[in-house]
């Protein structure tokens, strides 16, 4: 197949956005659109490919598979091999053991469907895992295995028929994106079959330039048009699109179509846009591109684990000068050389299947050093212990994924034979404040209606949440008409929908919540936000600990906490403006000076993650909150 300089040119303008949406997010919000953009150059070039071998009579699958072990094996074990030891050191057993199953479902191609199995409350937050972007790896792998069976069957019983077939491949998988968004939007996201459709936009025009090739072309200045507008359109998309908005679904299909009208006018060689594709300096970021993406997720993770925070903009910097010299060196001296040599096709299938066996033996022997790590006894076990400090409730009486209860099956907690009731309503932010209301009240029930990313917001419906609106119209006319009810407690996460392009919508609501429920006659308590962190609290304590740090340093300042959620402040302030509700004084409560409590008495942490209070924390709120009760 002829090289193209201009797709290696294209591979620039897909890896800069990854790197820069997830070191500078702000400065490319739309970044992650850079992966389907690879999806697309890797249909149009893996199906030519096989087009040409087919057409040839060499198809061999035994050569195809041995040459992608060529392409993708080197690179992405050197970098396992060096993010593993890197893990050791720097994570706590919970995190080492997802990490090293991870890394067991990355040698095999699946960890698309291992970071599906695992997303939720109770397991590591996905932006720690130094292995999440091996996600799109798992896609293509998978794609490799049964995209060449089905071509070169095609190739043999309906040759004519390819480029129908590839058409209705591609419809049926976006269909099926579609389908699944409106019920799973986190397996649309992980799930091969939900993302062929961009790939299948590669090997659609694969199939279409190898059947027009003997044609005619087109008149210079319809390639010339197409190319700018497609640059200007792929240039667009990573500015312009959000990561809270639905995707991949029709949203995936702007910078793919883009993507693939840039290498058809690209083969023509009479478009300007083209040409300066294959500019040095974008070919030069092009050709390590697989190794940059490869290298600078782990690096930028690996950096949090360090400093257990954020990291400041000087350590994000270092960590993407880092994973730039790691790609560079890894094309140089892992890559190149491999491709340069001249092995003979079995030796490379068993050196492939090898390196598999390799990460599975790695995998075994982190998670045995994990299990050995936590069972020893010690104050960073009793610290870490913690993470499992959250409502044993949680499950049973929240509405998380695709579950969401009804008012009848709320929870209720506190005496049976009490006719007052308070009810917390909210999202995860309720969970525990409603078991811990439980505990400690006396004279009343405690009701719980609280769903995931489902704030106590009229009318507002959150990304990813599509039922979250009608649940909550649902929920406000049995609250409001329920004459046990007489006191409500709203709780959210509220810097959470400030932060999000559709805060107006989430403000109005929050208001038009508080104004129903006054309406009907109940007493309105608002929890301030809870100081949030940018490092599951436990870990940092058990990791701190280890280190020889101070503990009480993972608090953050009350200065800190004020600038952090001044937003939600602000709105809780006005909410409660002219008597409508009253507040419970989070901030009065766990950040006195110098710094926020994160820790008390007999080292119980008083978060089990990174935002969420355990139930010793929400202990130590709740008494705030009963104290408000029935008063004026």
């Amino acid at each position: 197949m002829k090289f193209r300089p201009d797709i290696e040119g294209l591979r620039a303008l897909a890896i800069g956005p990854v790197v820069l949406f997830h070191a500078w997010p702000a400065v490319m919000p739309g970044g992650f659109v850079g992966v389907d953009i690879f999806f697309v150059i890797s249909g149009y070039l893996i199906t030519t490919l096989l087009l040409q071998r087919l057409a040839a009579g060499s198809y061999s699958v035994g050569s195809f598979y041995a040459a992608r072990i060529r392409r993708i094996f080197p690179a992405l074990f050197a970098m396992l091999a060096l993010v593993a030891p890197a893990c050791l050191l720097l994570l706590e057993p919970q995190a080492l053991r997802e990490f090293a199953r991870l890394l067991g479902a990355t040698g095999l191609f699946v960890s698309n469907v291992e970071l599906y199995r695992t997303t939720g409350y109770f397991e590591g937050a996905a932006d720690l895992k130094p292995l999440l972007h091996t996600w799109s790896l798992a896609v293509e792998e998978q794609y490799y295995i049964v995209f060449p069976l089905l071509l070169a069957l095609l190739w043999r019983v309906a040759r004519q028929r390819i480029g129908v077939a590839l058409l209705g491949v591609g419809l049926l998988s976006l269909a099926y994106c579609l389908w699944l968004m409106e019920r799973d939007a986190e397996l649309a996201f992980y799930a091969a079959p939900a993302r062929t459709f961009e790939l299948m936009i590669g090997s659609g025009l694969a199939w279409w330039v190898s059947r027009s090739d003997a044609k005619p072309g087109c008149p210079t200045w319809v390639y010339a048009l197409v190319g700018w507008a497609a640059l200007a359109a792929l240039v667009a998309s990573p500015l312009l699109m959000r990561a809270d908005r639905a995707f991949p679904g029709p949203a995936a299909l702007w910078p793919c179509l883009a993507t693939a009208a840039l290498i058809w006018v690209g083969g023509s060689g009479q478009a300007g846009a083209t040409r300066w594709l294959s500019v040095a300096p974008l070919r030069w970021i092009g050709a390590m591109s697989f190794s940059l993406y490869l290298w600078h997720w782990p690096m930028l993770v690996l950096t949090r684990h360090l400093v257990l925070d954020l990291p400041t903009p000087a350590q994000v910097a270092l960590a993407v000068s880092l994973s730039v010299a790691l790609a560079w060196a890894s094309l140089r001296w892992v890559e190149a050389p491999v491709r340069r040599a001249r092995t003979a096709q079995p030796l490379m299938l068993v050196a492939g299947a090898s390196t598999i066996v390799a990460s599975l033996v790695a995998a075994w022997a982190l998670t045995a050093a994990a299990d050995q790590h936590a069972a020893r006894p010690g104050r960073d076990a009793l610290l870490r212990a913690g993470a499992s400090d959250f409502s044993p409730d949680r499950k049973r009486c929240h509405s998380s994924g695709n579950r969401w209860l009804d008012y009848e099956a709320r929870c209720l907690f506190g005496p049976v034979d009490a006719s007052a009731t308070l009810a917390v309503w909210g999202d995860s932010h309720g969970v525990e404040i409603a078991r811990a209301l439980g505990d400690q009240v006396v004279d009343r029930r405690v009701a719980q209606l609280t769903g995931s990313t489902c704030p106590p917001a009229l009318d507002y419906e959150p990304p990813g949440r599509p039922r979250c609106a009608a649940a909550n119209r649902a929920l406000i006319e049995r609250l409001s008409g329920d004459t046990n009810v007489n006191s409500v407690l709203l709780a959210a996460r509220y810097e959470f929908y400030l932060n999000a392009p559709d805060a107006p919508a989430f403000e109005a609501g929050m208001v038009e919540a508080v104004r129903r429920l006054r309406q009907a006659g109940k007493q309105v308590l608002l929890l301030d936000p809870v100081p949030t962190y940018y490092y599951p609290i436990p870990a940092a304590l058990a990791l701190r600990w280890r280190r020889g740090q101070d503990l009480a340093e993972q608090g953050q300042t009350p200065s800190q906490y004020a600038a952090r959620q001044a937003g939600a402040l602000a709105l809780v302030q006005k909410l409660a403006a002219g008597g409508q509700a009253r507040r419970v004084a989070v901030g009065a409560l766990l950040c006195a000076q110098p710094r926020c409590a994160v820790l008390e008495e007999g080292d119980h942490s008083l978060y089990f993650d990174d935002n969420h209070l355990s139930m010793h924390g929400a202990a130590r709120v709740a008494p705030a909150v009963l104290s408000l009760i029935d008063k004026p």
